[in-house]
């Protein structure tokens, strides 16, 4: 959660500075300008592309993180009370408290006295 805020704040600042740097209105040069010395200064056009590249690039590794971790595959083995045993496997999107869908799309609602183990798959 926190993420998400900092994400936000990130991208508000970014769009603040782009904008206040587009709307400043264009100063003539100093007259010591003509005589081609360099300042030697990063430009802030060149500072504003590199964190708008940042920033573009961090959420997109979080999207695909993200999305690959929701698209891990669990082996959930299910005991009921007489003792048996079944295994299913299901995406980790799909497992909500002690309902699931499996990979052939089966929905399972497990029972009070059910006992759940989920075991990641890598």
């Amino acid at each position: 959660m926190l993420l998400k805020v900092l994400f936000t704040l990130a991208v508000v600042l970014a769009v603040a500075v782009i904008f206040r740097v587009k709307n400043q209105p264009q100063k003539p040069p100093p007259p010591d300008a003509a005589t081609g010395r360099s300042g030697g200064g990063v430009s802030s056009r060149a500072v504003i592309y590199t964190l708008l590249g940042l920033i573009i690039s961090i959420s997109i590794l979080i999207f695909v993180l993200h999305w690959s971790d929701q698209r891990r595959i669990i082996n959930i083995r299910v005991t009921d009370s007489q003792g048996e045993t079944i295994h299913y496997q299901a995406y980790r999107k799909t497992i909500e408290g002690r309902r699931f869908t499996t990979l052939d799309g089966v929905d399972v609602t497990l029972g009070a006295s059910d006992r759940v183990e989920m075991l990641g798959q890598n």
